[in-house]
């Protein structure tokens, strides 16, 4: 049986006289909290400066001390979001407040965020803090502009967070970001408010379930495997990168070329420098076609290395996001392309299998992503209703693999650096051409053992 709470926190502010000079005007605010016949009195840090326009019914007045106010309701329901079971008195919920005792658990959403990031800290890699931290600044920022408080997380607390509120988050972050954008923003909150909410559920009574889950709804397997399928580009596309030639200047060798080289950008004139980078990025594109390469990847100063071994020679590496191994077969004409490549179009942006310049990576995606948008759409005269983006060339390897080629799953995963059902659900599907065939090759297999079991066996009777 639940314990009752025996009482509510009750917390009211108000201004004390700085001076005992009757002429000066400003105050200082400070908060009076009560709690079971007991009360204690607290300074804020805050001052008003003028009590009579400034201030009124225990708050500040006027829009433009909408950030003092939001602090007021801070200060308000981080202590109205104590648990009273385990508060004896209104000083003791002031030592709280400000963190006397050492196992204090947190009772607001920022603090949980804040606590649960902590743990998460020591765990996972500093690109994945980065999106946590990311997605607890747009909530943050949705709080400011609607005016809305600190959430409490436990049923008793006045203004506590409901499924309902993170609804109102959601369809208002949707109208600033792509849905998949907002998607991810809820997702990491989740998260955090899980791993929180698994390890107090048992140790706090009257816990907020988490109001997170379900805001998104997972797709459809069927679904997803359908966007996978829209994904791939139809083979003659790549075809046509490879019969678009440009014009380069006499003498240059696009392989002896290093594009952020200084000597380079400042010795040669604008048009030389546009058509090199135009053929240092279709080389580079064709060999996304026939790797499968994802984009961070290509930060890697030593990606395109090939390696010999006794089979043939390999691209081999961990992918930076999986950090699974990856094994691509190098035919010669993958082999053809790294030699005319050469260097990398951009300085590496990855070290030791992790982002290192989350800049340089950026600027170089959105560099690479104009070229294929703008010019090189055009110049292969482009017409599908979709964008040429650099992982799609990912999900055209994976399918080409799976249905022109006819690997199977397993080898297609490895070639990737990513998991069988990662593979499926998300980069490829075989068709239906694709089972078919697989199913006659099967059954003629199989007709042709048994007829050679059988003749095994007339054999033998005749002998």
């Amino acid at each position: 049986m639940e314990n009752r709470i025996k009482s509510k926190i009750s917390v009211t502010f108000y201004l004390k006289k700085m001076s005992h000079d009757d002429a000066v005007k400003k105050r200082a605010v400070y908060t009076t909290i009560a709690f079971s016949g007991t009360s204690a009195k607290m300074s804020t840090g805050m001052v008003c400066e003028d009590p009579k326009i400034q201030w009124r019914k225990g708050m500040f007045e006027g829009r433009k001390f909408t950030d003092e106010n939001l602090e007021l309701l801070s200060i308000r329901n981080k202590i109205e979001a104590f648990d009273t079971r385990f508060c004896k008195s209104a000083n003791h919920i002031k030592d709280l407040y400000h963190g006397i005792t050492l196992d204090d658990i947190p009772m607001t959403i920022l603090e949980v965020f804040n606590e649960s990031l902590e743990k998460k800290h020591t765990k996972v890699k500093s690109a994945t803090i980065k999106c946590f931290k990311g997605s607890i600044s747009i909530f943050k920022l949705w709080m400011k502009e609607t005016q809305r408080p600190d959430f409490g997380v436990v049923q008793s607390h006045p203004n506590k967070i409901t499924k309902r509120l993170i609804q109102q988050f959601y369809n208002w972050d949707l109208e600033r970001v792509k849905e998949s954008t907002a998607n991810n923003h809820i997702f990491n909150l989740h998260h955090l408010y899980e791993l929180f909410h698994n390890i107090n559920v048992g140790d706090i009574d009257g816990l907020v379930p988490n109001p997170f889950k379900r805001i998104v709804e997972l797709e459809d397997k069927q679904e997803r495997v359908k966007k996978a399928l829209e994904r791939d580009l139809d083979w003659k596309w790549i075809e046509k990168i490879e019969n678009l030639k440009y014009k380069l200047p006499e003498g240059v060798v696009i392989n002896e070329i290093e594009l952020w080289d200084k000597e380079w950008l400042l010795g040669k004139d604008r048009e030389t420098k546009r058509v090199v980078k135009e053929e240092k990025f279709r080389l580079l594109t064709l060999i996304l076609a026939y790797t499968g390469l994802s984009f961070v990847d290509l930060g890697k100063a030593d990606v395109l290395n090939i390696h010999r071994t006794i089979t043939g020679p390999v691209l081999s590496g961990r992918r930076v996001k999986t950090k699974k191994i990856y094994t691509i077969p190098v035919t010669p004409k993958l082999d053809s392309l790294i030699k005319e490549l050469g260097s990398l179009p951009w300085k590496p942006f990855v070290n030791d299998k992790n982002i290192k310049d989350y800049k340089r990576c950026q600027r170089s995606y959105v560099w690479f992503s104009r070229y294929l948008t703008i010019d090189l759409s055009e110049q292969i005269g482009f017409d599908e209703d979709i964008t040429l983006t650099a992982h799609r060339f990912r999900h055209s390897f994976a399918m080409r693999m799976l249905n022109h080629y006819r690997f199977s799953l397993t080898n297609v995963a490895r070639m990737l650096g990513d998991r069988e059902d990662t593979v499926e659900e998300n980069y490829a599907n075989q068709d239906d051409d694709t089972i078919m065939k697989i199913f006659h090759e099967e059954m003629a297999r199989f007709n042709k053992r048994q007829q050679e079991e059988d003749d095994d066996l007339e054999s033998e009777v005749a002998v």
